[in-house]
């Protein structure tokens, strides 16, 4: 007796918040801001001798110090002061690390580091104003594979540009849609994949002898096992890449970019078309999106069952309408800042 394979439904998670970058309006004139930058390099050079940060290299750079806070689940906070033009950048601190991959206490190390530089009250005083430069947000889709599903992009442009990433295996890896220009940019992609290549390149780093008397590299070598044994994943990220000094509070008032992905589950098998029509539609869904697919269809004899396909195998299981607000929702739930720094200003004369 043949036994099929049990197939789960996807299952989104909620979001995450991976990536970030704020600015801090610490604003001096460039007398007093040398004044204080002269103070703090002591204190940075401190902190680097003590182990807790380490200098960044990082060429052309908009601010004159450079250093990242070393954290402990093994990520770097970096943080730039003193903003080299003074008229123009925003504010004289920027601040920039990956929360999703946080450890516990890891952002209070951060505001302990800060406030060791700066001070208490004007670092506390400062993070109730931040103003975001970069969000990028996550969801993760267990149980889900690029390869048996159809993705789509709306926008309220005429144009959508779409890119996609293969792998030797002619499968696809992912896809970006938005341009290089935009102020945000959208993604789908297989996320088992980049953990599968992280913990190859974990192990490879660490050296090929020693592993069964090494217990970091053991556990490496466990982490792979893991992902190579977990759930398949596709990863769907909304990455503002240039907030423009956003306030937090506003936010949450910002288009659901979640929204407009659109997902076709092949899994189920079976399209109701003749296998060349099938493949030939499934092609070019992947090649050149699928707005171009059913627009390509559109005078043809196969136009109303394609159509009809795509409207049929719409994902019930992607219910994107409050992931925005989750996602933001998730940005509070770091411990980076303060609930006040949530909240609109109290009069017109504070707001930005």
């Amino acid at each position: 007796m043949k036994i099929c394979p049990v197939v789960l439904q996807p299952t989104p998670q909620p979001p995450v918040v991976d990536g970030l970058a704020f600015i801090l309006a610490l604003s001096y004139g460039r007398l007093d801001q040398d004044a204080v930058l002269q103070k703090l390099r002591s204190r940075i050079v401190k902190l680097i001798e003590a182990g807790t940060c380490e200098r960044a290299y990082l060429g052309k750079s908009r601010y004159r110090e450079n250093f990242r806070i070393l954290l402990g689940g093994g990520s770097k906070a970096l943080v730039q002061i003193g903003a080299v033009d003074t008229v123009r950048q925003k504010g004289g601190i920027r601040i920039e690390c990956n929360p999703a991959k946080f450890a516990d206490g890891d952002a209070q190390k951060i505001h302990r580091v800060m406030r060791s530089l700066i001070g208490r009250h004007e670092y506390n005083e400062l993070m109730r104003r931040p103003l975001l430069n970069v969000i990028h947000f996550a969801v993760d889709i267990y149980h889900a594979a690029l390869n048996r599903m159809l993705v789509r992009y709306d926008n309220g442009q005429r144009m959508s540009v779409m890119a996609k990433r293969v792998g030797k295996g002619g499968f696809i890896e992912g896809y970006n849609f938005g341009s290089v220009s935009s102020d945000y940019e959208t993604t789908a992609y297989n996320k088992q994949q980049e953990l599968v290549h992280t913990a190859i390149l974990a192990i490879a780093q660490s050296g090929s002898s020693g592993f069964n008397d090494d217990p970091l590299k053991a556990n490496k070598i466990k982490q792979l096992k893991r992902v190579l044994g977990g759930p398949e994943i596709v990863r769907v990220e909304v990455r503002g890449k240039k907030m423009r000094g956003l306030p937090l509070w506003k936010l949450s008032r910002q288009t659901n970019r979640f929204a407009r992905f659109h997902f076709a589950d092949l899994s189920d098998g079976g399209t109701e078309l003749d296998p060349l029509t099938e493949k030939s539609f499934l092609a070019m869904c992947r090649q050149d999106g699928v707005k171009a697919a059913l627009e390509a269809f559109k005078h043809t004899e196969h136009a109303r069952k394609v159509h009809a396909l795509w409207r049929r195998r719409q994902a019930v299981w992607w219910q994107p309408e409050e992931l925005w607000q989750q996602a933001c929702d998730a940005l509070r739930d770091t411990g980076m800042f303060p609930p006040e720094a949530f909240d609109p200003p109290n009069s017109q004369a504070e707001q930005p």
